[in-house]
């Protein structure tokens, strides 16, 4: 940073506690004009976070104290923190960020959880998503231009551009052709930690009654018990109050949070030669096909 302002007069890329990015400047007659944005730049991707190259050398021995206290192999640990906290990318061709409030957390507690969602998702992105109808499944996978990335903050319409400016999307992938950005969820800890806060908005249940279903469909998933499995299923659907005659969709938006909020693979609206499934269940060793 230091030898970036000998270069220029230029304001740091932010995110997240450690990065997020550049928001749109707002200026009725114009806008600063002696600053340079280094936001979507490759060569400056990667100052602001911690790359798996620092983590390993400068790391090591953090990594080999989290390794002990949970009984793991060396490469095993690496494996779990990637998972957890990496996977930010800031530009085309920017390597692997990982998120240092996060990671330093996990070397303090040594444990994996999921610090940075402890200090709550804004309300007001929730909401956003809702008053916009988006499509929550697509987090997982929608695109964007550069030019959505530095949509103007005075008037929000679009989740897309806050959700990637506040790095709960992060740049996934780039199509040089049409000159779109892929966007999806970091990972594990972002995507389980965003999933959580916005259940309660779709299913309007008490937070530990959430939790209750969804660990016990785990425990009868991992048994290969089906039956209870879908009796519980029943009986989570009939516990949300059907407010207003809500449409399909939005059943089928819970179904998506509940099982992305297990682990598991969903896909929504899948069509096949003998009809279509409203949602696919890839497992481990099995594939479930539902009809809501």
């Amino acid at each position: 940073m230091e030898r970036l302002e000998k270069e220029w007069n230029v304001y740091p890329v932010l995110r997240m506690d450690f990065s997020i990015s550049k928001f749109s400047q707002m200026s009725i007659f114009y806008e600063l004009n002696n600053l340079q944005n280094i936001s979507l730049r490759d060569e400056y991707s990667a100052i602001c976070g911690i790359t798996e190259k620092e983590l390993r050398s400068e790391l090591k021995t953090d990594i080999e104290i989290i390794t002990q206290a949970n009984e793991e192999t060396y490469e095993e640990a690496c494996a779990h923190l990637k998972l957890q906290y990496d996977g930010y990318h800031f530009s085309k061709r920017c390597e692997d960020i990982y998120n240092p409030f996060s990671l330093f957390n996990a070397f303090v507690g040594k444990n994996y959880e999921n610090f940075w969602f402890s200090t709550g998702t804004p309300t007001f992105l929730i909401e956003l998503l809702k008053q916009s109808q988006f499509d929550i499944r697509e987090l997982d996978n929608t695109t964007a231009t550069a030019e959505q990335f530095d949509a103007p903050t005075n008037v929000i319409t679009d989740p897309i551009p806050v959700l990637y400016q506040s790095a709960y999307l992060t740049i996934k992938g780039y199509d040089p052709d049409f000159e779109l950005y892929t966007l999806a969820y970091p990972n594990k800890e972002v995507r389980k930690g965003f999933i959580e806060s916005l259940m309660p908005a779709y299913v309007h249940l008490p937070a530990r009654e959430n939790t209750f279903y969804v660990m016990s469909f785990i425990k009868d998933l991992r048994v290969g018990n089906i039956g209870s499995c879908l009796e519980r299923m029943r009986s989570f659907f009939a516990s949300i109050p059907n407010q207003n005659n809500k449409e399909e969709k939005h059943y089928q938006t819970i179904f998506y949070l509940l099982f992305r909020l297990m682990g598991q693979n969903v896909d929504v609206e899948v069509n096949t030669a003998i009809g279509r499934a409203d949602a696919v269940v890839k497992m481990q060793n099995a594939i479930l096909c539902f009809r809501i």
